[in-house]
């Protein structure tokens, strides 16, 4: 059980994480993103990398969450943040399916634990919220398809 938990903070959140932003990123690729940044983790940057257009930082406590920058000029039509937005969830959404399709997946531990922490990100980031400044795909996603979404 404590290998499971060591499993999934160490290895399947982290690699779920940067699926799910690399999601974001793809998807900003395609909108035409002059470059791009995937954070991964918090804390002093431990890592840097730049590959083209990709930046790629790596935080000391690397289990904990991770975000993407894409920068377009002119900026992104609303369309584009949408479908933006929606690469990260769809990333993670395409990894449960392909999951799904192996015979007796399931009934390993750790792919059955890294498919439901991926459906997890999936569903979870689908949710609309705001908590301060950071705001979920779902909102983003809300906010981008109403043009005259205000926030308060």
């Amino acid at each position: 059980m404590i290998g499971l938990l060591f499993f999934l903070l160490l290895v399947a959140a982290p690699i779920a994480l940067v699926i799910h932003e690399l999601g974001h990123i793809i998807t900003g690729a395609l909108c035409g993103a002059r470059y791009s940044v995937l954070t991964i983790g918090t804390g002093r940057s431990i890592i840097r990398i730049k590959f083209q257009k990709l930046h790629i930082i790596i935080g000391s406590l690397f289990f904990i969450g991770g975000h993407s920058i894409n920068v377009k000029e002119p900026e992104f039509t609303r369309l584009q943040k949408v479908l933006i937005s929606s690469g990260g969830p769809l990333a993670n959404g395409v990894i449960c399916g392909l999951l799904l399709i192996f015979p007796n997946s399931n009934e390993i531990e750790v792919i059955h634990l890294f498919f439901l922490f991926n459906l997890y990100l999936a569903v979870v980031n689908l949710i609309p919220f705001r908590i301060g400044e950071r705001k979920s795909d779902g909102y983003l996603i809300l906010k981008n398809l109403n043009g005259n979404w205000v926030e308060s």
